[in-house]
């Protein structure tokens, strides 16, 4: 017999630690591994914001129902004049003659209205005024203009704000006295021109505009922002987060279309594990020697990602994605991993019902390959010829179980 006697068994009793970490361990185990396969994608970066001021128009939206029914008399009969909309709008053809007249000559210069030979037409502006119920109302003057290239934001212009020049005796008075720099003035990039004739919503002040024009150069000036992208693949959202001209930006914006598998794909490319990844089983398969006892017993990895690079998107900040599924990449890389998690619960005395309870969670994970793992009386002969002077309390507890056939 190994066990010397019950005072052996006895002393085991006091060295055995909690009963109940092997049956914890395998509840966290099932946990993690519900999680799902490749963890919530969060990218993020900042955002290179440039700041113009330029003179240009702009147009901003707002409600003006008082040209609202003239566009849509326009829209009825094809073309309309001062007498008509005087009569059946103002319900007064000569006294209120005027009014109609300037109420017209308001929608031409918004650009919603086209003139021929004393009749006005309805624009394509003035068609989509009736659809939305806003007008654009254009102003001319020197503007604030902060912009972004950044391929993550659906449209380049993010704050526009009027700016009023310093008088010429204010400016003479800044550049001799207060050092203050040369002001740069340059071309506007082509990208900042392309903005021109677009309707957008900017990160501040929330209401549509569209600028209409701008003049080819501007004077480039300090941005004063710091933006960063936060990018949930997983959820398909985008907020920007941060200052934009010393104004608090918490937006949120729409996400790049493109699918999360998409992004998951070039991230493993890009670390070489693409060939690993079993998108049937949504995991990673790994060989047994290729983990460490944390992900034998959990199921699950975390990828860091050192520079995140996603096709016509650009680099990202480092990010580690957790969560992700492992399974074994081999019948034998099951067995060994089985085998591991099995000898892993024997912290208390393998009787014969608890012994199968454990071989039934090492080998769960597993059943794609069905694999064998070792026998009570195999481990125990194992445990036992391998002991060194001060055997350990899993190898009692298999050794006794065995020879008092508990």
């Amino acid at each position: 017999m190994r066990v010397n006697g019950l005072a052996d068994i006895g002393k085991l009793l006091n060295a055995v630690p909690a009963t109940a970490a092997s049956e914890q361990r395998a509840a966290q185990s099932t946990q993690r591994a519900a999680t799902g396969a490749a963890g919530a994608i969060r990218l993020t970066r900042e955002i290179r914001v440039e700041c113009w001021r330029v003179i240009g128009q702009v147009a901003k939206a707002a409600k003006r129902n008082e040209l609202l029914p003239v566009l849509l008399r326009a829209r009825e009969r094809g073309q309309t004049d001062a007498r008509d909309i005087a009569e059946h709008l103002l319900f007064e053809a000569g006294s209120r003659h005027v009014i109609a007249q300037r109420l017209l000559q308001i929608s031409e210069q918004y650009g919603l209205l086209e003139q021929e030979n004393r009749q006005y037409r309805l624009t394509e502006s003035g068609r989509t005024a009736l659809d939305t119920k806003q007008v654009f109302v254009p102003e001319r003057g020197t503007w604030t203009v902060w912009a972004s290239d950044d391929p993550l934001l659906g449209a380049s212009i993010l704050r526009v704000e009027p700016w009023k020049e310093l008088p010429a005796r204010e400016e003479v008075r800044r550049e001799k006295h207060d050092n203050a720099p040369e002001r740069r003035f340059r071309n506007l990039p082509r990208w900042v021109r392309d903005a021109v004739g677009v309707i957008t919503t900017p990160l501040v002040a929330g209401a549509p505009l569209r600028i209409d024009e701008l003049e080819a150069k501007g004077e480039e000036v300090d941005a004063e922002t710091t933006l960063r992208a936060i990018w949930n693949v997983t959820g398909a959202g985008l907020r920007i987060d941060g200052t934009l001209g010393s104004e608090r930006v918490n937006a949120v914006a729409d996400a790049p279309e493109i699918a999360a598998n998409a992004v998951w794909m070039q991230l493993m490319q890009a670390e070489g594990l693409w060939s690993q990844w079993d998108g049937s089983a949504d995991a990673l398969r790994v060989a047994f020697d290729e983990t460490i006892a944390g992900e034998r017993e959990s199921l699950v990895r975390g990828i860091h990602f050192k520079r995140p690079d996603i096709e016509s998107l650009g680099t990202f900040d480092a990010t580690t994605v957790d969560g992700i599924a492992l399974r074994a990449s081999s019948h034998q890389d099951a067995a060994r991993w089985a085998e591991w998690r099995l000898r892993a619960r024997v912290q208390d005395y393998a009787t014969a019902e608890q012994f199968g309870k454990w071989t039934a969670e090492a080998v769960k994970p597993f059943a794609e390959f069905d694999p064998s793992t070792p026998a009570r009386q195999e481990l125990a002969d194992s445990a036992w010829r391998e002991r060194t002077d001060r055997p350990t309390p899993s190898t009692w507890h298999l050794v006794a179980a065995e020879d008092w056939s508990l």
